[in-house]
């Protein structure tokens, strides 16, 4: 079974490359089909309308990842994630992505 991966972002924040690689990474490692996209929002209510809280905002299966519970949805917002040691980071972790795969 294949997994939808969308990753949305805006042209504003640096960890777009990076997560898309982590992301690479994990289907890759793991082998794991995936359709992976990518979708640049362009104002503020495609923001909303995405739920995005920030770049990169990550999509399994049409499902976000790690969702935020706010309404504070704006285009150049930066996305943190907590990490597997409780820290933030800009980057998802490695081994909830790999959870989240495996079990969508």
């Amino acid at each position: 079974m294949k997994i939808d991966l969308l990753v949305l972002h805006n042209d504003s924040c640096p960890s777009l490359d990076p997560a898309l690689k982590r992301i690479n990474e994990i289907i890759d490692a793991n082998n794991i089909k995936a359709n992976l996209s990518t979708k640049l929002l362009k104002n503020d209510q495609e923001a909303h309308q995405w739920k995005f809280a920030g770049s990169p905002t990550i999509y399994i299966n049409k499902v976000q990842f790690e969702p935020i519970d706010s309404n504070l949805y704006r285009l150049e917002n930066c996305r943190t994630f907590i990490n597997d040691e409780g820290k933030i980071s800009p980057l998802p972790s490695k081994n909830k992505l790999l959870k989240a795969f495996l079990e969508a």
